[in-house]
């Protein structure tokens, strides 16, 4: 019996010090990754004339990406920032991203839909390690991703991976034209990251 004891008592060291290590290299991992510069942000015109500034069909928005309001920045947001094509003064501009309404539904999250909130002023406390793709367009299509907002607004389901702060910029780029990766579990900045480099390409390949 002792003898069993003592094995279970080893086997069981073995899973944590196991455990430990692997969290360990992934605090690594996520320290070195996500909290350097990963590509330089992009502007992508999508407007029908790009000829002359027409200031009253010309509209623009920042799809944006950055460390989490915590002490770690785990595991990041998304968000939009409307009406600005550069990163000056943005704490004076309207932002938002999709959240879960509670901080107790965090976990829940991963598993199972939970009460979600469209969060006002989602640049604070959210640009460290900050990216974004600006984008230039047209009112009607700006339009269409105000209405994106708004049905997130009205359907506050929040699950992550499937409906979450990536999810919401990802069905604004989509509506207004941009190429967009694949989705399913991905940390915002590394969205971000393909996001721009699907939209770098030449004009000619964004189209399907």
């Amino acid at each position: 019996m002792k003898t069993l004891i003592v094995r279970l008592a080893k086997y069981a060291a073995i899973v944590c010090l196991a455990v430990s290590l692997g969290l360990s290299a992934f605090a690594i991992y996520w320290a070195y990754v996500y909290r350097l510069p990963r590509s330089k942000p992009i502007v992508v015109d999508l407007r029908s004339d790009k000829t002359h500034e027409n200031f009253v069909n010309d509209r623009c928005f920042m799809i944006c990406a950055g460390l989490a309001n915590n002490p770690h920045g785990y595991p990041g947001h998304c968000y939009i920032v409307w009406d600005r094509c550069a990163p000056d003064r943005l704490e004076y501009a309207q932002s938002d991203g999709f959240v879960p309404g509670r901080l107790v539904d965090l976990v829940p999250s991963l598993y199972s839909d939970v009460g979600g909130v469209m969060a006002d002023h989602a640049v604070i406390g959210n640009m460290r390690n900050f990216d974004y793709i600006a984008v230039r367009l047209d009112q009607k299509p700006y339009e269409k991703a105000r209405a994106i907002r708004e049905r997130f607004v009205t359907d506050t389901t929040f699950h992550t991976g499937v409906r979450d702060c990536v999810a919401y910029v990802d069905e604004i780029a989509k509506t207004i034209g941009l190429k967009t990766p694949t989705r399913g579990f991905i940390y915002p900045l590394d969205y971000m990251v393909r996001l721009k480099a699907l939209n770098s390409k030449p004009e000619s390949d964004l189209k399907d």
